[in-house]
């Protein structure tokens, strides 16, 4: 009887502990999603770079870039997303795009790298798929609230970053990715 009241009372003490610790986890955002979406979004560019590469066209577009960034802020408000965050998370999402396509550019330059072929047309099937990734960044991006941004939370956050997205990407590219999250978690702190 002792043996049964024993394991009762452990049986009691599990289900209290993992009620207690499903309703933490719940309470905080899970970064997974977002990381993935990110890595997507990564993937994406040495398509852009080969690309690039074979048309000669700079890796930087300021012009397309201001356009997708105010379309982002006007998505975001409406959404209850910061805009500021909105905006300076996808300005990040550039710019580590371009680290990688100036990365490949530069060993492409060293190797001689003839013309790609076959290379997806950027204006029709590439741009489409980083344009699709878009809204679901902006979803996963409201999703990040003032109980996120905890330490806990954001140290999870850096060793996701690096269990998700893909190791060819380098520490220097993931970490410009995942900055904003971080310093808008310190505005909210």
């Amino acid at each position: 009887m002792k043996v049964v009241s024993y394991f009762l009372s452990l049986g009691i003490f599990f289900s209290a502990f993992s009620c207690t610790n499903q309703n933490r986890i719940s309470k905080t955002y899970d970064t997974g999603i977002l990381l993935k979406l990110i890595d997507k979004r990564l993937q994406v560019a040495p398509l852009v770079a080969k690309s690039k590469w074979n048309t000669k066209v700079p890796i930087d577009d300021p012009i397309r870039e201001k356009n997708i960034l105010d379309s982002v802020e006007v998505k975001a408000g409406k959404l209850g997303v910061d805009k500021k965050f909105a905006r300076n998370f996808f300005q990040a999402q550039f710019t580590a795009g371009k680290i990688v396509q100036k990365q490949l550019l530069e060993q492409w330059e060293n190797q001689n790298q003839m013309p790609f072929n076959p290379v997806p047309d950027l204006g029709t099937q590439v741009r489409p798929v980083l344009d699709s990734l878009t809204p679901l960044l902006l979803i996963e991006l409201e999703k990040i609230k003032p109980n996120s941004c905890r330490q806990e939370s954001l140290d999870q956050l850096k060793i996701k970053s690096r269990q998700i997205i893909n190791i060819r990407f380098d520490d220097h590219i993931v970490k410009t990715a995942v900055k904003p999250i971080e310093d808008y978690c310190k505005t909210r702190n």
